[in-house]
């Protein structure tokens, strides 16, 4: 199954406009014409049936015939991750924790952090595509980059929060303090760690702090981890 992305959806017409690189994929790499029937999602959990009605080379229209709404009972997993001096490295993590799936993501500026920006759209278009890639219907939410500490105010009152670091010999493993069906939010540092005023602070906030095991994985190994440990407990 192709499945294809549109956030230009009129319900009110039953139709759906597709342009760009998702017109350009159907069109010309998949030879896709008037009469095709296509699988679109919005990335709000929907899903539409549809066929082409018009097409060209900036755009196709389709008809919606039928909507599906894939409802998902999974509990929300929110990460905010230190951004890594490569780029290439954190580009790995937003699609690997797409398909495997996290709910938010929000990078964040700690003091040892050795990058403070992002590329919005390019990071959004590889969520796009790792979401299609896995036949997912929700498309994780992408946050700019904000301060640590702003992190740690943001309201997660329905989460339980947690902050992973390698000090602290009696931090308990995560996938030991982890519960089924619960909204979880979870910090994952440079890989120069956070500060221990960065910890003391975290702590003071209600974040557990966790361990994800005696080995020193990198920023990005230990994000798509959390994922992991997160899924397979849900």
């Amino acid at each position: 199954m192709n499945l294809f992305y549109s956030s230009n959806i009129n319900l009110d017409k039953k139709e759906i406009t597709v342009d760009g690189q998702e017109n350009t994929h159907m069109t010309k790499v998949l030879r896709k014409n008037v009469g095709s029937e296509i699988i679109i999602t919005d990335g709000m959990g929907n899903k539409y049936f549809c066929k082409i009605i018009e097409s060209n080379k900036f755009e196709t229209l389709l008809s919606i015939y039928k909507k599906e709404k894939i409802i998902t009972k999974r509990p929300l997993l929110k990460i905010g991750i230190s951004l890594t001096k490569k780029i290439d490295r954190i580009e790995w993590f937003l699609e690997k924790s797409t398909e495997i799936g996290v709910s938010e993501i929000t990078p964040i500026i700690s003091k040892y952090s050795e990058r403070k920006n992002l590329n919005m759209e390019r990071s959004i278009k590889l969520l796009i595509s790792a979401m299609k890639q896995s036949l997912s219907f929700s498309l994780p939410k992408l946050n700019m980059p904000i301060d640590f500490n702003d992190y740690l105010y943001i309201n997660n009152d329905d989460f339980r929060s947690f902050i992973c670091t390698c000090t602290g010999s009696e931090n308990t493993l995560l996938k030991n303090k982890l519960l089924k069906n619960q909204n979880t939010n979870i910090l994952i540092g440079p890989e120069g760690g956070f500060s221990d005023t960065e910890i003391d602070l975290a702590k003071r906030t209600n974040f557990t702090p966790v361990s994800l095991g005696k080995k020193r994985l990198r920023t990005e190994t230990a994000g798509v981890m959390v994922c992991s440990i997160f899924s397979i407990i849900n």
